[in-house]
């Protein structure tokens, strides 16, 4: 396996254990990061969401628009703009991620798969990634 693949196989480890977790609440992880993004950055343009989670917006669409059946998002018409919507937390998605973030403070937290790196090594690492990140972004766009 190539460095690429096993950044990759590593990440989607990390989310099948995530998905694991959330599964008890009905809720995807990428529901999940989109719920958490419009609590943190309170209403939110389906555009922002995007990029901030760096998805393809059709990909954004689909997950806010789970979010807003499933009652955690709501779709507020934009002041400035009324063709766009923005995303916004509602008492329902409120409540879940108080009652997910409680249980996971009662939890363990996730495994730390780096835990096996000493300091110097994470540091090492951490630095190779975020060069190779901003190269990615350089020949694919942003």
């Amino acid at each position: 396996m190539d460095e690429i693949g096993a950044m990759g196989s590593i990440f989607r480890a990390r989310l099948r254990a995530q998905a694991r977790r959330a599964r008890v609440y009905a809720i995807t992880p990428a529901q999940l990061s989109l719920i958490r993004l419009a609590r943190r950055r309170g209403p939110i343009s389906l555009s922002e969401a995007a990029q901030e989670l760096d998805w393809a917006r059709p990909a954004c669409t689909l997950v806010a628009r789970a979010c807003v059946h499933a009652g955690w998002l709501g779709r507020r018409r934009s002041d400035r703009d009324r063709r766009s919507a923005r995303l916004e937390l509602s008492g329902k998605g409120e409540e879940l991620l108080d009652r997910l973030e409680g249980r996971h403070q009662a939890e363990a937290p996730l495994p730390d798969p780096l835990d096996i790196l000493g300091p110097e090594e994470r540091a090492a690492l951490r630095s190779s990634l975020e060069k190779v990140r901003r190269r990615a972004l350089d020949l694919y766009g942003k």
